[in-house]
């Protein structure tokens, strides 16, 4: 239950009151970092604060897969010469299995609770069943074949950078998700928002911002500006139909944020050329 505090005749929600962030990036939180976010096995104990105070390099180890997937791109364009679209099937593939399906199982979680009716209390208790229903099916269907096709429809010339601007706005898109909305009563989204706060995330995003301008110039900032903007929407979406922001919305928020970067790549790209 939520509980509301009246101060001064203005009602506060309790469950979206933030203390101030923990942030202390050190080598075991970046490595739990890592380790989460990808296959690379870290072979070292991690307690979740030491991951939870480094959140905030979540972004740049979404650059560092979006660089790892540009390779994978290069190759198979430039050395295997396979044809755009099966190109782009396969970096998206290799990017979802890298990841270790960990953010396309909140995205399928998220597409069961949100087709299923009646109280939110109702519809989180679908989303974190393990059962794969039809809403989950169709939700990953929808942003999988959006994404293959966004990707394959972006000038090969500037594929590398919008990779890797992809990468990056996703993790901007989730971390917006993180600090907006109700806050889960358990799970690991509780405990990873410690590491976050609205002015910490106003810093990631100046820095995505300075880097995107790096990787596409005006583009690569209307691209962030849009992944913030989709980051407070599920976060809203969360509110409104779960009671709270979960990990699983989480990760939905960085699948569905990487298929709103590659759509506004495309729209700016199309009015600059």
């Amino acid at each position: 239950m939520n509980i509301i505090l009246k101060l001064g005749g203005v009602k506060l929600d309790k469950s979206k009151i933030r203390r101030k962030a923990k942030v202390h990036p050190s080598i075991n939180g970046i490595l739990g970092i890592i380790s989460f976010s990808t296959r690379i096995p870290v072979k070292r104990y991690i307690t979740i604060e030491e991951m939870s105070s480094s959140v905030i390099i979540w972004p740049y180890i979404g650059l560092g897969i979006g660089v790892i997937a540009a390779i994978i791109f290069y190759i198979l364009t430039y050395i295997l010469s396979l044809p755009s679209y099966l190109t782009a099937a396969l970096v998206y593939c290799f990017i979802i299995w890298f990841t270790g399906f960990n953010h396309i199982d909140g995205l399928l979680d998220m597409g069961d609770g949100l087709m299923a009716h009646g109280t939110p209390e109702k519809r989180l208790s679908i989303m974190r069943d393990s059962v794969v229903g039809t809403g989950a099916i169709a939700t990953f269907f929808i942003v999988a074949v959006l994404t293959i096709f966004s990707l394959a429809s972006i000038p090969v010339n500037y594929m590398i950078p919008s990779i890797i601007l992809m990468e990056l706005s996703s993790k901007v898109s989730m971390l917006t998700t993180m600090v907006f909305g109700r806050l889960d009563s358990k799970g690991i989204a509780v405990d990873m928002t410690k590491g976050i706060d609205y002015k910490v995330l106003i810093f990631t995003i100046i820095i995505a911002l300075i880097i995107s301008y790096f990787l596409l110039q005006e583009a690569g900032l209307f691209v962030i500006m849009a992944v913030t903007i989709c980051g407070l929407y599920l976060s809203n979406l969360a509110d409104k139909s779960f009671d709270c922001v979960t990990g699983d919305i989480m990760g939905a928020s960085n699948e569905i944020g990487r298929l709103i970067a590659l759509l506004f790549i495309i729209i700016n790209l199309n009015i600059i050329l």
